[in-house]
């Protein structure tokens, strides 16, 4: 089935490989790394509509819209072979936030390259966010804590281990900082 997904390109790359999201959560205290590459064909592309059609190695189409930061894109050809690569980390800490963390309880740093001109088209975007969240509820019995983030918004997150539910009090802050990146490559199709 090919369908054209208005997601962000981070979580398509996800979808393509895997097939299926699952959401990620981080206790204070603890770090998540991991890093995905995934191989897909170019099916199809549309230079006007900025759309191209991958065919992933499990054979699921993903039609991704690319933002006019993309350049050279009329270089892509179908049967091109498109190497993604998909890094998430985050860490977690249960901590008081230093000076210039609350300064700025919501930091979003944002970085991309592009291949020279003269080599095959390729680029990386790499995005890293820090949030000062608040301790706002704790439940033991659900090992469940609820963030109020910088602006507003809350979360609640499981705790697997109930010994650090019990470290917490409500009114504590948490740093959490997230990196994602995505880079991409492009190997041109062999002449036949």
């Amino acid at each position: 089935m090919r369908s054209i997904m208005r997601i962000p390109a981070l979580i398509q790359v996800v979808v393509l490989a895997i097939g299926s999201l699952a959401a990620t959560q981080v206790e204070a205290g603890q770090t998540y790394e991991q890093l995905l590459t995934v191989t897909a064909t170019v099916e199809s592309i549309d230079v006007a509509k900025r759309e191209v059609t991958l065919k992933g190695p499990e054979g699921n189409h993903v039609t991704l819209s690319v933002g006019e930061k993309v350049q050279r894109l009329n270089e892509v050809k179908p049967g091109d072979q498109v190497t993604v690569q998909y890094y998430i980390g985050i860490a977690g800490e249960l901590r008081p936030p230093t000076d210039a963390e609350k300064a700025e309880p919501y930091l979003v740093l944002e970085d991309d390259a592009r291949a020279p001109k003269g080599e095959a088209p390729a680029g990386a975007v790499l995005r890293t966010v820090r949030v000062v969240a608040t301790v706002e509820a704790l439940d033991a019995s659900s090992q469940t804590v609820t963030l109020k983030g910088p602006k507003g918004r809350y979360l609640t997150v499981h705790v697997d281990d109930p010994a650090k539910l019990k470290q917490a009090k409500i009114g504590d802050t948490v740093v959490v900082v997230a990196t994602e990146g995505l880079a991409v490559t492009l190997e041109k199709a062999k002449a036949k």
